[in-house]
């Protein structure tokens, strides 16, 4: 097993790289950027033919290796010969190279896991380990699968229940249903594109104003998400979409109140089929940004007695500690 590793969560709007103990399970040092695979693959796509003198595999050979040598330049030994291990959009067909899903069943164990190899060059002397995703017939996720490896890795005292819906709250969240240490089925929510579309490119955007970031909000902010939640519940979303319009329009909420009325909305109506029937254990697996909210929504709709909160630092790492588990495999 290798002492060392590189690990990249390379998502659509981000880039994460960390350095790993793979003994110690201790972050030596990181990387982090907003050049997720959406930036890589446009500007690589709309350059125009002469200024398109490498291939998109190339391109993102070298944004990554960019990011290699900005870790190597912090620490104080070698790391040419640390394998790099990518989950992530990096496997899509706008990525670095597209790598077919693996079907359902999938084991939580690391030992399913499609990857493909990229040797080293001397644009980029590292052996890259890219995992693909997995599919069921109606749907399909890459990276995810991932963390809940390395989640399984962390916390197997969450997968003794039979069965299990892991929530994952993202650009497009997913719900993933566990059975036995194994992914059985998901489905995808397309929250958090939604809410950036409206809140940034649609006639709302004016009516809203705030940072889905905060960790704490405000009574007012707490009182319109959960206002927005409930509406969610009973109303029809296309309708209810534009009472924020009205909220804003008769001054009934102000754009920061407005901005979590819009949030709770989307996320009450993401989550509004599971309040309405059991379906065995649910653990929120929440990264920080979006921890708060879900949490609240979770309470409010009075899931909470039936749900495992994972914490959001757990959730951080979780993809790398699923990196570990899958390259385990690879060289074993």
């Amino acid at each position: 097993m290798q002492d060392y590793l590189l690990s990249c969560d390379w998502g659509t709007s981000s880039f994460r790289l960390k350095l790993v103990d793979t003994l110690h399970h201790e972050i030596i040092n990181e990387a982090r950027s907003d050049r997720g695979v959406a930036i890589i693959f446009n500007r690589w796509n709309t350059a125009d033919k002469e200024n398109k003198l490498i291939s998109l595999e190339h391109a993102y050979l070298n944004e990554l290796q960019q990011n290699i040598q900005a870790i190597s330049d912090k620490v104080l030994f070698d790391i040419q010969d640390v394998p790099v291990v990518i989950s992530g959009m990096a496997s899509s067909v706008i990525g670095m190279r597209e790598v077919s899903y693996t079907p359902l069943p999938f084991p939580l164990d690391g030992s399913g896991s499609t990857v493909e190899c990229i040797y080293p060059t001397l644009q980029c002397p590292h052996k890259i380990y890219l995992v693909s995703g997995v599919c069921s017939k109606m749907d399909v996720m890459r990276g995810e699968e991932t963390q809940l490896i390395g989640l399984a890795s962390m916390r197997k005292d969450i997968y003794t229940a039979k069965k299990i819906l892991c929530i994952l709250p993202g650009t497009h969240s997913k719900h993933v249903y566990i059975n036995q240490g194994s992914i059985i089925d998901f489905h995808t929510y397309m929250t958090g594109e939604l809410f950036n579309i409206i809140a940034h490119q649609s006639i709302l955007k004016d009516a809203v104003f705030g940072d889905r970031a905060l960790t704490e909000l405000s009574m007012s902010q707490t009182d319109a998400f959960r206002c927005g939640i409930h509406n969610s519940q009973d109303s029809n979303l296309l309708h209810a979409l534009f009472n924020v319009r009205i909220n804003h329009l008769f001054k009934l909420l102000t754009k920061e109140d407005n901005f979590y009325y819009l949030s709770g909305l989307l996320i009450g109506s993401e989550l509004n089929e599971l309040s309405k029937r059991a379906n065995g254990r649910i653990v929120l697996c929440s990264e920080s940004n979006v921890n708060t909210l879900y949490k609240q929504a979770i309470q409010y709709l009075d899931m909470i007695d039936g749900t495992f909160l994972i914490d959001a630092n757990i959730m951080d790492n979780a993809a790398l500690e699923g990196h570990i588990k899958i390259l385990h495999y690879q060289i074993d």
